[in-house]
């Protein structure tokens, strides 16, 4: 009996050994799946990142596209102008 506690701990640490190599698979899984659902949310983060610079984009484009017909609109008043001018003075449009 005087090597009896340490065949006990020899067990246990067998137990333990066995218990461990079990739940390491489990363990493993679980690190995928974290890795993979990081992966998924950084992911998901660039798309939105993208798809923010490309409205900025669309936003750039539809202002100068506004801007744009703010100018034209201008001008043609200016036109209108122009020619009811020369309408009012009597003289041929051509």
């Amino acid at each position: 009996m005087e090597h009896g506690y340490i065949i006990l701990i020899i067990i246990a640490l067998m137990f333990l050994c066995i218990y461990l190599f079990s739940n390491y698979s489990v363990y493993l899984e679980k690190l995928k799946y974290k890795k993979i659902i990081q992966k998924e949310i950084h992911q998901e983060e660039l798309r939105v990142e993208e798809l923010a610079r490309k409205q900025e984009i669309r936003d750039a484009k539809w202002q100068k596209m506004d801007e744009r017909r703010e100018e034209m609109k201008q001008q043609m008043v200016r036109i209108n102008e122009i020619k009811q001018e020369w309408v009012n003075k009597g003289r041929p449009l051509a």
